[in-house]
């Protein structure tokens, strides 16, 4: 039998975690589309065209496991002047993870992206969102200078650490709102200085991506790099499938 690498479970165990909570034929289902419904080149260089229309920038957040696939994707998104974020190697939460799996995912995860597109990142986003002690240490030690999530630890000096507004799209589709009111509560956390993640993989599964591009047209956000530099609505958009068992 092949071994099997502590980070490789830990992926499997962060997805299953989520499915284990249960939940409607609705929500269970969306779940199952978000673990396959990963966006391909075309889907990103028609949203970053979208986002040049609107005068907008965004945060994409990138998984190093996947990062040699989409090397084009990241050149093109961060020629396009976005900002390509880490995500981690995998899809690992963060929130009681040990020193060793974290500096070995968030290492793995930014050499990855660095050598398939020729980016290094300079923000992180934590699948779950939630960051714990060594994660943050990681963070610290790896350079990176900033942090997109939600933690009882005490902060790095050298770390800016914003929280994203919550819910977010996804948990207000999941629990049943139709695109018009899960955007009337986005609009709701749409002011200076917040952090709005969204999936846009998932928008597209719930018919959503009209009211998107209107939200975005309203708002111009920007990458959450310049929400923490000049200030505005930052934003940031993750499309990668949370579970790969290979």
């Amino acid at each position: 039998m092949d071994a099997v690498s502590e980070l490789r479970q830990r992926e499997v165990e962060t997805y299953f975690e989520v499915i284990a909570r249960g939940g409607s034929e609705r929500l269970l289902s969306a779940r199952s589309f978000h673990n396959l419904g990963e966006w391909e080149h075309a889907d990103y260089e028609a949203l970053s065209e979208t986002l040049r229309e609107m005068d907008s920038t965004s945060s994409v957040s990138f998984l190093g496991r996947d990062a040699e696939r989409f090397a084009d994707t990241i050149a093109l998104l961060d020629d396009a002047g976005h900002e390509i974020v880490l995500h981690g190697h995998r899809h690992v939460a963060c929130d009681d993870i040990g020193y060793d799996l974290a500096h070995e995912n968030l290492t793995r995860g930014l050499a990855a992206i660095e050598d398939a597109g020729g980016v290094t990142p300079q923000g992180v986003i934590a699948p779950r969102q939630e960051v714990n002690a060594a994660t943050l240490r990681v963070v610290d030690e790896l350079g990176l200078t900033w942090v997109l999530g939600r933690t009882d630890a005490e902060i790095p000096a050298g770390i800016d650490f914003l929280e994203p507004e919550h819910p977010y799209d996804l948990i207000v589709l999941n629990e049943g709102a139709e695109p018009p009111e899960a955007f009337d509560r986005i609009r709701e956390q749409t002011r200076p200085g917040a952090a709005l993640l969204f999936h846009p993989n998932m928008l597209d599964y719930y018919d959503a991506c009209s009211e998107f591009e209107t939200w975005l047209a309203d708002t111009k956000p920007v990458s959450i790099g310049t929400l923490i530099d000049d200030g505005g609505v930052g934003i940031i958009n993750d499309a990668m499938r949370p579970l790969r068992i290979g």
